[in-house]
């Protein structure tokens, strides 16, 4: 692997990218949509939190280091997303985050999504909808999202849009600030997944002027499964009341007094409970290494080598992109027996590391992707279309 990509601005990370990433050696990984490479900084944190944690008890892992876990992945993920440090809660999941909300919002009406979704984003107001007053309308869609037709269904009575901000299946990048303006007219909240953004695509969740943000930290953040963040509008904190509470909820968790039940300021109010402290750690720690490459130098990079991937597969007979020109860092593909010409992708000198979805065969691109891993992905797939046809 020569990284045959420009460099990013700022940082001589070609040489840093095997010492950060040893397995791309190993592997031509195209399926951070899926789950990122971790860095090896990130590993020896969480190792070393959970080596002296593990040896020490609380002689290590006090209160003050519970709190500041917490707070040093709060102070992270607002620089992220832009936004004030009290308007971030904590969680484990983005499924957790969203189960959260939809417990909390009070009120019926209707609640408006797409069939694109991944179903962690849809069935918790199913399940919730049975015991309120709301119903659940998905845009039906075929691959692509219209958004126009989705910008008429956003009527009165509406009570929140749900939707991604990056498309998992696509890749399509849906205009946030737009919906979130139709949004507003008819009194309509707007919650975000931002699980296929938050790492390769800018946030600004003020600009975008969302109401809920939630991303994981396993795919393009590049952390550990188990931790999760979620930017909350402030007077939409203010008006909820957790759906789940617990000892962390209240503005004083350390009194660990039950007689009384004061709420946390902001949206501290909807962490509720001891968490997996090491996942934590380890995705503050990521987010702070793309925050030191910039968030936009990475878009720029990964939207460059995944557009080198489209221009490539442009050439193939038989192989229709799905993935619009609105988009993430995915590159998505329709062709006959997808997984079988994946099979015969991976073959190689290093193993190409991609993903079937739906019957599409999708490909995501990253920081420590290249020219060299995308230009062989196509000759690739090239050659596995013409054994099969």
């Amino acid at each position: 692997m020569n990284f045959s990509q420009p460099a990013f601005k700022g940082l001589t990370l070609r040489e840093d990218l095997l010492q950060e990433f040893p397995s791309l050696e190993r592997y031509i990984y195209l399926n951070t949509a899926s789950i990122g490479l971790v860095p090896r900084r990130t590993i020896e944190a969480i190792r070393d939190f959970s080596e002296r944690a593990m040896r020490e008890g609380s002689a290590y892992l006090d209160e003050d280091m519970e709190e500041g876990i917490f707070e040093e992945l709060r102070r992270a993920s607002s620089r992220l997303m832009k936004c004030d440090e009290d308007d971030v809660a904590i969680f484990s999941s983005v499924t957790e985050a969203i189960n959260s909300l939809a417990w909390a919002l009070r009120g019926g009406g209707k609640i408006i999504s797409t069939s694109l979704e991944f179903p962690s984003l849809i069935y918790p107001w199913i399940r919730v909808g049975k015991e309120k007053n709301w119903s659940l309308e998905l845009l039906k869609s075929d691959l692509l999202v219209d958004e126009d037709e989705l910008l008429k269904r956003i009527t009165e009575g509406v009570r929140a849009v749900c939707l991604s901000h990056v498309e998992f299946l696509t890749g399509q990048r849906l205009n946030l600030r737009e919906i979130a303006e139709r949004a507003h007219e008819v009194g309509s909240l707007l919650i975000v997944d931002g699980i296929q953004a938050a790492g390769c695509i800018p946030i600004d969740v003020k600009s975008l002027d969302v109401d809920f943000y939630v991303f994981g930290g396993y795919k393009w953040l590049l952390g550990p499964m188990g931790a999760a963040a979620a930017y909350i509008r402030e007077e939409l904190s203010d008006e909820l009341e957790p759906g789940i509470v617990g000892w962390r909820s209240v503005e004083d968790m350390w009194s660990l007094d039950a007689s009384s039940m004061r709420y946390a300021r902001g949206a501290r109010k909807f962490e509720y409970g001891t968490s997996s402290y090491d996942s934590k750690v380890g995705l503050a720690k990521s987010i702070e290494y793309l925050l030191e490459i910039g968030i936009e130098s990475i878009h720029e990079q990964d939207m460059r080598v995944s557009g080198r991937l489209m221009e490539r597969i442009r050439e193939i007979e038989g192989i229709k992109i799905v993935t619009p020109q609105n988009r993430g860092p995915i590159v998505t593909i329709e062709a006959d027996r997808p997984y079988d010409l994946l099979k015969m992708m991976e073959r190689g000198g290093r193993k190409l590391i991609a993903s079937v979805r739906r019957g599409l065969i999708r490909f995501s691109i990253h920081l420590y992707n290249d020219y060299e891993d995308v230009e062989e992905a196509s000759d690739r797939l090239a050659e596995a279309v013409k054994s099969l046809s």
